[in-house]
């Protein structure tokens, strides 16, 4: 769906990355377990720092955060929920529309994301870009 957005607007598709599948998956369990949707939870490294650790050369870094629910615990609740919340990024609009602007910027060629059901039912997601 990410690249399709992209595509839509004459841009490459993204490349996923184990190291930002790393960073957005570490990110979202420390949102999970009890930080709140948070670009960065107290005592948790910055971003640049997460995708560093994970193995990630970058000179450019953003990430998406997103919560929504609850939903039951099926794969198809939890994919919904997901598609739910990237297509609210996408639709937002200027000058709130800082999860679309990342999605769709030229500054990034790879993403990693993250989707997790906590036991309340609550879908966390992160996607982490680089260049």
């Amino acid at each position: 769906m990410i690249n399709q957005a992209r595509a839509g607007q004459g841009l490459p598709p993204l490349t996923l990355s184990a190291g930002l599948n790393k960073s957005a998956s570490a990110h979202t369990s420390v949102m999970s377990s009890g930080c709140g949707l948070s670009h960065q939870c107290p005592g948790e490294p910055a971003l640049g720092d997460r995708e560093t650790a994970a193995g990630v050369s970058w000179s450019a870094a953003g990430e998406n955060i997103g919560d929504g629910g609850p939903v039951s615990d099926t794969n198809a609740a939890i994919a919904s929920m997901a598609v739910g919340l990237t297509n609210s990024m996408l639709a937002e609009q200027p000058p709130d529309d800082g999860h679309r602007r990342n999605i769709l910027s030229t500054d990034y060629h790879h993403i990693g994301i993250s989707v997790f059901r906590d036991s309340g039912g609550t879908v966390w997601m992160t996607q982490d870009f680089s260049d």
